[in-house]
């Protein structure tokens, strides 16, 4: 916990008074694979790149003003799905890129793209993240969110990468209600 403070802080002071970008502008924070970071294979753990991926999608939704529509509606957001592919790895004191851009949104998730690069700006993983917003026991629609920017924002045509992570959740939710209707069945 105390390790993601450690980079929650300078990216909350680096994102204060920045001006507000328009949310497809992608927004980089930089990190270095520390000790606490690599593991057994003397790399980074799989796990950080997500928590990187967090910290820089805090600094992205502070960047684009959507923190503030979300803290102004009182509204939670919440993290759906993640799929990450890793194409090479980082070691102890490497540097690296974290960029995260708006795709798309649908009528109730709002799709992310995580790109991490090298200090070489050779891509390390790329990551693509569902995320949506709630407010009591309800899904916010993205175009509310839309309509509240300070900057216009258009339709986007969603790309195959996060049709495909679409097409995934709705494979996952099949089998989670598989499994329950099993359980009912074996209570019965």
């Amino acid at each position: 916990m105390i390790k993601l403070y450690g980079r929650m802080v300078p990216m909350l002071v680096r994102a204060t008074g920045q001006p507000v970008i328009c949310a497809t502008e992608p927004v980089a924070s930089q990190f270095r694979v520390l000790p606490h970071d690599i593991d057994i294979n003397r790399h980074l753990n799989n796990g950080r790149y997500l928590q990187w991926m967090d910290v820089n999608r805090a600094e992205w939704l502070i960047r684009t003003g959507i923190l503030s529509v979300v803290r102004r509606n009182r509204w939670k957001p919440i993290l759906g799905s993640v799929a990450m592919n890793y194409r090479r790895e980082l070691c102890l004191w490497e540097r690296a890129i974290v960029e995260t851009r708006l795709l798309g949104w649908d009528n109730r998730w709002t799709y992310l793209e995580h790109r991490v690069t090298n200090e070489g700006g050779r891509a390390v993983a790329i990551g693509i993240a569902k995320a949506g917003f709630r407010t009591q026991g309800r899904w916010v629609d993205p175009e509310i969110l839309r309509l509240q920017l300070p900057y216009a924002l258009h339709a986007m045509v969603l790309p195959q990468h996060a049709l495909a992570l679409l097409a995934f959740d709705k494979h996952a939710d099949a089998c989670h209600h598989e499994d329950k209707v099993k359980k009912r069945l074996a209570l019965s």
